[in-house]
């Protein structure tokens, strides 16, 4: 289960260079962030950590959606889609597999953008409040995940 999906991220990102694939989930995501922070804070309808939470959601859910999508997509291009679709092992455990990485890497993204935002505008973000968003963080990166596989 997770050898396949290893694989297949692997295989999806092989093409990408570190900078390019940092540019993309990291750097992208945190800007999002800072042009959300500084627009938000004129109507003072909520702090800067509603901004900060709420794209921090946003970033482990699009990087989740964009790579399930570009995974489908290159394996129709490459023709092993079918070879995975006719295969007899069990679906769930194979999608699982696949999301997993796609799911780790949103996870990741997520929690750089908290630190490096949190850091950069100097909001503290409590302990407490980090074992209470990881739940949602999962759940979203997991359904953006199945949602982007779904394409």
């Amino acid at each position: 289960m997770v050898v396949g999906g290893a694989i297949s991220h692997r295989a999806l990102f092989n093409w990408a260079t570190p900078p390019m694939f940092v540019g993309t989930l990291l750097v992208g995501p945190l800007l999002q962030v800072f042009f959300f922070v500084h627009p938000g804070r004129e109507p003072g309808v909520a702090d800067d950590r509603f901004h900060l939470v709420g794209n921090a959601v946003l970033a482990a859910s699009a990087s989740c959606v964009y790579g399930g999508t570009m995974a489908v997509a290159d394996e129709r291009r490459y023709g092993t889609l079918g070879a995975v679709l006719f295969s007899l092992r069990h679906r769930v455990p194979l999608w699982a597999g696949r999301a997993l990485p796609y799911v780790l890497n949103g996870l990741f993204v997520s929690a750089f953008v908290l630190t490096a935002a949190a850091l950069v505008l100097g909001l503290p973000v409590p302990a407490g409040a980090l074992p209470r968003s990881a739940p949602v963080l999962l759940v979203a990166a997991g359904a953006c995940s199945a949602f982007g596989r779904a394409g």
